[in-house]
């Protein structure tokens, strides 16, 4: 045997199906949110340079690397970070790096 419901105050259930949307939606944002990365790390000293005419990320990243890290895999990893589709820099662009204390402890997360 069903059960009838009966809806006696559509304005009030118009809000809670309302809020109850808002709360899902909500959590789902902060769900996604929580599966990023890189940048959901609190502790990250970034290391923000402003590229020169003639500079290239394999000139700047040799400053932050040293013989112990792959330069290749330094520069995927800032390409990654600074949302770059290839290696072709503009003078005043700015970009984050990391020391490489910094790149192996989130290379090995």
């Amino acid at each position: 045997m069903r059960t009838k419901v009966v809806i006696k105050n559509k304005f009030r259930f118009g809000i809670a199906l309302l809020l109850i949307m808002v709360f899902v939606i909500t959590v789902l944002m902060i769900s996604i949110g929580e599966g990023k990365g890189i940048d959901k790390e609190k502790n990250i000293n970034w290391i923000f340079v402003k590229v020169k005419e003639g500079d290239s990320l394999w000139t700047i990243s040799k400053n932050f690397v040293d013989d112990s890290v792959d330069i290749r895999d330094y520069i995927s990893f800032v390409r990654k970070v600074n949302k770059l589709e290839n290696a072709i820099l503009y003078p005043g662009q700015v970009l984050k790096f990391v020391d490489v204390k910094t790149y192996k402890l989130l290379c090995t997360k």
